[in-house]
This record gives structure tokens, sequence and C-alpha cells, in this order.
């Protein structure tokens, strides 16, 4: 079943100006129909307890000399005068039938109880009426009239139709009105809305929503430019802040590492040079962070190089993956597939950054494991390398953010380290090389995919 929270705002305007058109148009057309119908009831009433009147009156005589041939053929003409009277009858002061009158091929005439004491009353599809006949101030009798209406039927059978078209003539008016009324809402929602999800997608601050209006929707735009402007302002100082810091820290950082890695060939005691050791891999750590943050810094401000050359894909795996085992002491890297026998126009450097880093991830995050899986796929028009491990995996609502920069898993960011920006790294750097990375994870560990188009030449233009 669709919830109301599930339809655009473009449906939702639509359906309430419909919706409340039809809520309008009913009441009207309601009591145009209830007010013609009481309006001809009231004008059938009056009518015949006129002719009741004069009934009544033109009897006098005829009751008081006990003249009911008459009196009958008085009623008799009533089939001429008002065919819609299919009973007439006139009783003297003892409630006596006088005389009566019914019309042919209906059933005899029964005063009805609800009636009594009235001058008239509605059924279903019949008037009475019931007027005494008086004379010198004494009432000597009473004339009844029974009054088939179905001219009453056919009129609010008439109504219905008529009410029924007029209501489709207006629903497909207020319908288009309504398409062109949200048109001119939604519309500027809708930019809003795009401009959000851009920034959600891409990371990138957008250009200002434009919109000359003045009203909420106006109000609502401008604040969200405004605020756009001071994240893009933020953001920029922070960019420049990270890439002065790295900078910074990475000419001491240097030196330092050389100390140590002195230190370290020259120390021989224990447990001297087991600290050392530590301090160098700490070192190391921080260098690679450095590194990731300076490669984030040229990748925001459009400087990240890349130095586009042929290279042997086969080669490249077989030494990051030797590489990435020889500083495992945890896993075994195995790799599945068929040789690529390919070579690849790219960046060779950037290719191994991304390779290490999703090794990195792969045995990070599977602790207890023992086995990370490198399996290769060649299509007509790309190369697949899939890199899985059997850890922790990656939750479904997480897949799509997982590659965002400084994201952290809400599961792992506890006790496991990390600054997110290596997923967001090797996404920007398969991005340039006209790739795609994904991950896939069915909660018991991930596969981590990233292609290489096939068809492509040193025209590629370098970013």
């Amino acid at each position: 079943m669709v919830k109301l929270n599930d339809i655009s705002i473009r449906n939702k305007l639509i359906l309430m100006q419909v919706f409340t058109s039809v809520i309008v148009f009913g009441i009207v057309f309601g009591v145009f129909i209830i007010t013609d119908v009481n309006s001809y009831k009231q004008r059938k009433v009056d009518s015949m307890i006129s002719l009741a009147k004069v009934l009544g009156t033109n009897s006098i005589s005829s009751i008081q000399f006990q003249d009911p041939e008459a009196a009958r053929v008085m009623l008799e003409e009533l089939r001429t005068v008002s065919p819609e009277i299919v009973h007439a009858e006139i009783t003297n002061k003892e409630g006596q039938v006088f005389a009566s009158y019914s019309k042919p091929g209906t059933n005899t005439f029964a005063i009805p109880a609800v009636l009594h004491g009235k001058h008239y009353a509605f059924t279903d599809q019949q008037l009475f009426v019931s007027n005494p006949i008086v004379s010198n101030k004494e009432v000597i009798g009473t004339v009844y009239l029974e009054v088939q209406l179905t001219e009453l039927q056919q009129i609010i059978q008439y109504k219905y139709e008529l009410a029924f078209i007029l209501l489709l003539v207006a629903l497909v008016f207020s319908f288009l009105i309504a398409v062109l009324v949200q048109g001119y809402l939604s519309t500027r929602l809708l930019k809003l809305v795009n401009a959000v999800i851009k920034i959600r997608k891409t990371g990138e601050i957008t250009k200002a929503v434009e919109d000359k209006g003045r009203d909420e929707i106006a109000t609502l735009i401008q604040a969200f430019n405004k605020m756009m402007e001071e994240i893009e302002e933020s953001q920029k100082k922070k960019d420049e802040f990270i890439g002065i810091a790295s900078h910074e820290l990475k000419t001491p950082l240097t030196s330092i590492k050389g100390y140590v890695e002195m230190l370290d060939m020259m120390e021989q005691e224990q447990p001297k040079k087991q600290f050392v050791q530590k301090t160098l891999g700490n070192i190391n750590k921080l260098e690679r962070l450095v590194k990731d943050l300076l490669d984030v810094s040229k990748i925001q401000s459009g400087q990240l190089q890349l130095e586009m050359k042929e290279f042997d894909m086969d080669e490249l795996l077989n030494e990051t993956m030797n590489a990435s085992q020889m500083v495992s002491e945890t896993h075994k890297i195995i790799r599945k597939g068929a040789l690529l026998n390919e070579m690849v126009y790219g960046d060779r450097q950037r290719i191994e950054q991304v390779l290490l880093n999703l090794l990195s991830n792969a045995i990070k995050y599977s602790p207890g494991e023992n086995t990370v899986i490198v399996e290769t796929e060649k299509t007509e028009k790309e190369l697949i390398i899939k890199i899985r491990d059997y850890g922790i995996g990656v939750a479904p609502e997480e897949q799509t953010n997982i590659f965002e920069r400084f994201y952290r898993s809400n599961t792992v960011a506890v006790h496991i380290s990390g600054f997110g920006l290596g997923l967001y790294i090797c996404r920007d750097i398969i991005n340039r090389h006209y790739g795609r990375i994904w991950v896939e994870s069915n909660g018991k560990g991930s596969v981590f995919n990233f292609s290489l188009p096939l068809k492509h030449s040193p025209s590629i233009q370098q970013t």
C-alpha cells in the first residue's frame, strides 16, 4: 500500500487540490440537488393542497344534499386536470367514504397512518394530502389525495446525471489548474532537493539555487544558499589547513623517520631495539596519514596529477600482493582467476595505491580470519579486480556512503583505527581512470571491486 509520505511533493499538491475540489464540488452539488428537490416538493404540496381546497369547496353541496354521484363525477375530472393523482377520496364528518376516484390500473386507496393529524406526508414515491371540508365553520368532511411523484424521480435522476457530468468537468479543470500551479511550486522545491542530492552524492558544494520569488519557498532557498556559502567557506579553510599542516608535517616527519631508521640499525640490545621498531612502525602510520591528507588536499584543489602510461596489470597485481604479504603476519593473500595478459593505460603508482589500500583494509577489517582473496575478471570492455575478505562486512545502508571523505562505519569506528580517507582517495583515482569502484557485502565479509576500461588511449586527459 502506498503511503502518503512516499508520494512526491508534485503529486501531493495535485492530489490535495483535486481532493479539495471533489469535496467542495460534492458539497455544492449536494446542496444544489437537495435544495431543488425540496423546492419541487414544496411547490407540489402547495398546488395539491390548493386543489384539495377547491375540491372540498365544490363538494359541500353534494355532501349536504347527499349526492355522492355528483362528487364522484367531479373527482373523475382529475384524470384530465391532474393525471399524477392516482387516488382521491371524500369522506363525511363521520369518516365514511362519500365518493372516491382511482386511476385505472392502481390498487384501492387506504389512508396511510403517516397522514393522521397532518395536512400532507411524503413516502418514497407518493405525496398524501388531506384537507378538511368546512361549511359555516363546521367540518363536514375531508378530501384525501394520493399523488404519484414520478416527475420527482425523473428530476432527481436528471440532477444526479447533471451533477456527475459537471463534477467530471470540474475535476478535469481542477486537475489542469493543479498541474499548472504545482509546476510553479514543486519545480522550485525540486531544484532545492536536486541540489541537496547532488551534494550528498558528490560531496561538492553546488552553485546557488536561483529563485526570484518572495514567498516561504524563496526564503528557504535563500537560507539554503547562505548555508552553502558558509559551508563552502568553511570547507576551503579546512582544506587549506589540511594542506598546510600536511606539508609542514612532512619535512620534520621525514627527518624523524631517518633518525629512527639509523637508530634501528645501530641498536641491537633488547628491549631497546623493540621500542625503536615500535616507534618506527608508528612513524610509518603517521607518514601514511600525512600522505593521505596531502592526496585529499590535492583532490579538493584539483591538483592531483596522473602520470599516464602503459603497464602490465598482472605484474602490478603480483608485486602489490607480495608487498602486502610481506607485512601481514595474520593473513594469506591468494589470487584466483586466469591471468589478464593485458596492458593497462593509467598511472601505475596510483593504481598500486588503490590495491594496497584495499588489501590493507581487507586484512584490517577481518580480524580472526586468515585469508584474503584477489580475483580477476576480464570482459569485453573492462578489467575487474575483486578483493574479498571474510570479516565484519559492510551494512547495506552504509555501502553508498563508505567512499565518502572522512566517513567511518558506526560498527568499526571505535575499535579499528582510521580516518576514512583511503576509500575516498581510491574512488577519486578510479574515477579519473574512467573506471568504477563499488562494494558488495551480505553481512559476512566484503568484496571491494574496481574496474579499469580496456578501450582507451593516451588521448585521455590527465587531471
